[in-house]
């Protein structure tokens, strides 16, 4: 009856550790994070905090979740940048081409693009949308 119940004790143990890596494997990172995407790749921030990526070369996917501000440049052109976060996300794009959507973010900011603009930009229960 003892080693019944201790196993019981062992096999309830190793699932709260198990259910514990889980939800800690997707939380986000608290921090500063400043990188290069490099060109034609995916790149994302699931930081408390802020983010900047660049992508000099050009059509890179951007993704800017969690609580913090992401700033995205795109010198090569024809970036997508997908903004679903609580913070401020702001898009610069001097290689023209770009598209940006943003969804629930405090400030959302397509800027730079030259004359005449290709970018477009889509906000969804944003506040500024600029």
């Amino acid at each position: 009856m003892r080693s019944g119940r201790a196993r019981g004790l062992l096999l309830a143990c190793l699932v709260g550790i198990g259910a514990g890596a889980v939800a800690c494997g997707s939380a986000p990172t608290v921090g500063n994070l400043t990188a290069t995407c490099p060109a034609g790749t995916s790149c994302s921030c699931n930081v408390v905090g802020n983010c900047e990526y660049d992508c000099p070369g050009g059509g890179c996917s951007f993704t800017c979740s969690a609580a913090g501000n992401c700033l995205f440049s795109c010198a090569g052109g024809g970036c997508n940048v997908d903004c679903h976060n609580t913070g401020n996300c702001n898009t610069t794009c001097t290689g023209n081409g770009c598209h940006m959507t943003c969804t629930g973010a405090v400030i959302c900011s397509l800027e730079d693009c030259p004359t005449p603009s290709t970018c477009t930009k889509t906000c969804n229960n944003s506040g500024s949308c600029t």
